[in-house]
């Protein structure tokens, strides 16, 4: 009887596919940077109980910075978060919708990066970091073609899809009246330049 190759990666689980290896354990540091990330997606902490059961408490006390991960939370967020990384949060009340808009900014002030950045077996090593590049770039004065790249960039890779005009603002810290007359400086400057060949002079928007 021949005897059964060597497994080429003797460290693989049973039942992961060929060339799959086996993600880190749950970490304290990936749990935290789960729920931060699930927070840049405007998941708020009673969103996330209304859909896993984690109680609203434990994940706000773990987004507070507290040192110790609570054994149910390393045991739940994973799963929850991989449930959850693609999807936006309920928006059918104001009060849901307010919530979302709460979560996305506390995310933008601590610079807490998206599911989109991490990388799965990375994001439980505490040396690891969110990918290069993931923030849009932050001036205090920008271009108004430039502010309406940056909102064009959060509803597409950080959950704000079908987002109102004030959540997007939110999300990139700046005033919703800021954003809207960016957006409408650069759809103009858009319809000019398509109008006519050649650079043109386009007017600055302030970043609130």
């Amino acid at each position: 009887m021949t005897p059964p190759a060597p497994d080429p990666h003797p460290g693989r689980s049973q039942g992961e596919g060929p060339g799959q290896f086996p993600r880190p354990e749950p970490s304290p540091t990936g749990t935290r940077r789960r729920l931060q990330a699930l927070a840049a997606r405007s998941w708020s902490p009673e969103a996330l109980e209304s859909q896993t059961g984690i109680p609203a408490q434990l994940i706000s006390r773990e987004l507070d910075g507290y040192d110790e991960v609570a054994p149910e939370l390393a045991a739940d967020v994973p799963a929850a978060y991989d449930r959850l990384w693609d999807r936006r949060p309920p928006a059918a009340t104001a009060a849901d919708r307010e919530a979302a808009a709460h979560a996305a900014a506390r995310a933008a002030r601590n610079g807490w990066a998206p599911p989109m950045a991490w990388d799965d077996d990375r994001i439980d090593l505490p040396s690891a970091g969110p990918e290069p590049g993931w923030r849009p770039g932050q001036r205090v004065t920008r271009r108004a073609a430039d502010i309406a790249e940056d909102a064009e960039f959060v509803r597409r890779y950080c959950g704000l899809q079908g987002a109102t005009m004030r959540e997007v603002a939110m999300r990139l810290g700046i005033e919703r009246d800021n954003l809207q007359q960016a957006t409408i400086r650069a759809r103009r400057y858009a319809a000019r330049q398509a109008g006519r060949p050649g650079p043109g002079a386009e007017p600055e928007a302030e970043a609130g």
